[in-house]
This record gives structure tokens, sequence and C-alpha cells, in this order.
């Protein structure tokens, strides 16, 4: 065990004391200026944080929020790796996730956002980004990062979770784990390990998934039928709405035009669309189109037209729906419980609050866990019961109960952190993605020994 781990509880800001709920204050009052402005439900509330984006020539203030982002993993890596740097684990998984950080969930959008490109964040698949596969969303985007998003949501990381766990996303890729390692490792201990905890947990977490499994078919199922009107403009069913059958067939004529009349046809557009007098999302989508023409790109044009079309179909009950859903998960749940929760509490409740109680990512992948080949290896009457494992467990699991009853931590929550193995003064615990072994036979480990 590394020296100085225990003196923990000794620090006030560490301690629920009041420099930690000072912190936390302070980190939720950034959160609410950050998410509230654009919100419909506070739809007056000022907006402080682009003016400062603005001043230093960031495109946006969610790039300056990938900024400060970036620096404090940065800066929560080094204090990270001054504590907890003598497991080569941590080393190699501390530089992965904050180099993950700074190239695909800053410096790509940034760069991308420059370009005139639309922002793709690479590293955050649906569920955690549940819109990544609304048929809007994936029409809108380039179609290899289209293909990425659905190859990797629906394949590549449940089958890297059955082989791997989970913790090949949570702790080495997600940027709210790689802050939580980071910025958060600090407050790691803070995590409720009580079974009452646990039973929230799995109710709270498995709730909000099947939330964004029902938002995510209602928007699909909305997506459908919008497009079998559109693809029938032109007929009695597409006169009705002449508008959206307008932009779908004009769609496939741009490409006949000449550079220099695509941006009088934008502007055209954007008149014809205000006109409707749409919802503030259908507005955003004319942004792409005029880019577009400014760059004289009639193919990304025709696109971002066909895209719009489907945003100004009239809508359905079924659209209704899913569009009431989709305020409401992004608001409370993708806002309040993510981002003012979930960072905001780091202080007071520990790191993981929104991976332990909210993320559906890590509800999906954990319940692929359960049936894959991942778990914390026990080695059988070694353990002393000193508890350092379950005090620094930030998912909350009571570690050390399954290592003194001798059997091996299955928990789909346990992210793989190694922190657990790391402070163990016996080497009890090893983490492993080997196939169950008989008695006296080696237990292997994934990449490097903790």
């Amino acid at each position: 065990m590394q020296a100085g781990l225990l003196d923990t509880w000794k620090r006030p800001s560490r301690a629920r004391g009041a420099i930690a709920w000072l912190a936390a204050g302070l980190l939720i009052s950034f959160y609410l200026l950050l998410y509230l402005p654009e919100s419909t439900f506070t739809p007056n509330f000022p907006d402080v944080l682009s003016p400062i984006a603005a001043a230093l020539h960031l495109p946006s203030k969610w790039l300056l929020y990938g900024l400060l982002y970036s620096i404090a993993m940065v800066v929560g890596g080094f204090f990270m790796l001054r504590r907890h740097g003598s497991s080569r684990y941590h080393r190699i998984r501390t530089v992965t996730v904050v180099t993950v950080q700074i190239v695909l969930g800053f410096s790509l959008p940034l760069a991308l956002k420059i370009a005139g490109k639309p922002e793709l964040y690479l590293s955050y698949v649906w569920p955690l980004s549940y819109d990544k596969l609304f048929p809007d969303t994936l029409a809108a985007m380039p179609a290899a990062a289209a293909l990425w998003f659905i190859f990797a949501s629906l394949v590549l990381f449940p089958v890297l979770a059955w082989r791997y766990g989970k913790r090949f996303y949570c702790s080495w890729v997600c940027g709210c784990g790689g802050l939580a390692e980071t910025f958060g490792d600090g407050w790691r201990h803070l995590s409720d390990k009580s079974t009452k905890s646990w039973r929230i947990e799995q109710w709270s977490v498995h709730g909000v998934l099947v939330l964004v499994l029902l938002m995510t078919g209602l928007v699909i199922a909305d997506g459908v039928s919008r497009s079998g009107v559109v693809g029938a403009a032109g007929g009695a069913e597409g006169a009705r709405v002449a508008l959206s059958a307008q932009l779908a067939l004009e769609a496939t004529t741009l490409a006949e035009l000449a550079a220099a009349e695509l941006a009088p046809r934008a502007e055209s557009i954007r008149r014809e669309v205000e006109a409707t007098l749409p919802p503030t999302w259908v507005l955003d989508k004319l942004a792409p189109v005029e880019v577009a023409a400014t760059a004289g790109d009639a193919a990304a044009m025709a696109s971002a037209v066909e895209d719009l079309a489907y945003g100004v179909m009239p809508g359905s009950p079924l659209g209704r729906a899913a569009g009431t859903v989709k305020g409401l998960y992004a608001f409370f749940i993708g806002a309040m419980f993510s981002g003012v929760a979930g960072v905001g509490l780091y202080p007071l409740m520990g790191t993981r609050v929104w991976c332990r109680f909210g993320c559906p990512m890590a509800a999906i992948l954990g319940l692929v866990q359960k049936l894959g080949r991942f778990r914390i290896a026990v080695k059988k009457d070694m353990c002393i019961s000193c508890g350092n494992c379950s005090a620094y467990c930030e998912m909350g699991i009571d570690v050390r109960a399954y290592a003194m009853a001798n059997l091996d931590v299955r928990r789909a929550s346990c992210v793989g952190c190694g922190m657990c193995a790391h402070v163990c003064p016996r080497g009890v615990l090893r983490l492993t993605n080997d196939a169950d072994v008989g008695p006296g036979q080696r237990v292997g480990e994934w990449v490097v020994e903790i």
C-alpha cells in the first residue's frame, strides 16, 4: 500500500468540511451558468460564459468548457500520479484518459468547428451521448462518422466490455470517468458503501437506461414515419407538407447549381423556414446549410437541406411525445444530473455519482460485463479486513466483504480503476480477464501488473 493514503479524512477539503461545501457550491454554480441559459425551462437566464469564450477567441462556450475540462484533467492527473504513480497501471491509465480528452474531447472538435464542419466528439457514443442514434443526428454528420457511432455503440463497445470489462471505457476513455479519476481523485473515498445505496443505484441507473431506450425508440419511430412522408414529396401526401417536400426535392437538385448561386439560395431557405415559426432546434439546422453555401460545397449543402427537411416536417403525436421526452431528458438528466449533480457533488458524495446512479453507458456496459470475463480475483484466505479497498472504491463497492468471503468481485458497477488492488497491503486483489481457473493455478491480468 502506498504510504500516506489514509490521512485523507484529516484534510478539511476531503472530509465534507466547510472547504468541501464551498468547493461543491462553486462547481454547482459553474454548471448552472453553463446549462441554464440554453434551457427551455429557464429561457431568460443570463449567459455569462459565451462572452468569456468570445474574449478568448473560442467559437462557443462549449469549447471554453472543453478547455477548462481538459485543464482540470491535466492538473488533476498530475496530482493523481503524485499520489498513485508508483503503480504502472495507474501511470498508463492516467496518461491515456487525459490524452483521449485532449485529442478527442477538445482538439478535434475545435479544429472541426474552426473549419466550419460539425463538431464531433468521437469518444462519446450512444447511450451516453443519447442523440447519436437519432436519425436527424446521423443525417447531419459525415457518413464515416455516422457509421462509427452506429458500429461503436451497437457492436464494438459491447464486445470490448464482454472481453475486458467496462473499464476499457469508463476508466480509460470516457471523459466523465477521466475527470473523476484525475480532478476528483482526492474525493473518491466519499462514495456511500451501504446496501441501501446499492439498491438505489440499481433502480436509478437502470431506470435512466430504460428512459434512454424509450426515447431512442420514439425518435427513431418518428424519423421513420417522417421519412415516409418526405419520400413521397411531389405526391398527394407530400403536397400537405409543402415546405418539407420542397426542401426534400431541392436537396436532390442542389448539385446542379453553380457555387455562386448557393449563398443566395441559402438565404432564401432561411426566410422560408423562419416564416413557419419553427422551434429553435429546427432553426439550428440552418447553420450547416449556410456554412456549406458559403464554402461553395453543393454536396454538403444538399445533405444539410435534406436534414432540414426532416426537421421542418409538421409534428405528429409520436413526434411530440419524442420531443417531450428529449427535452425532459436533456435538461434533467443530461444537464442537471450528469453535470450539476454529477460533478458538483464530488466534494460531498464522491466522484462517481453520475457513473453510479445515472450513466446509461455504465448501465449497459455493466450488464455486458456481468456476462463477460472481467472480474477482480481474490486470493483465498489472505484478507486481513483492513478495509482500504472498500474505503477507496469510488463506485461504492464493499470490496472487503467479497475478499473476506473469498469471492471474486463481479459487480456490474465496477469500473476497473484498480484502486482497491493498489491500496491492498497484502496483494489480495487482482484485475483479470482470464477465464475461471482451478485451485492453485495462477490468475493472469490484462495489460500490466497493479
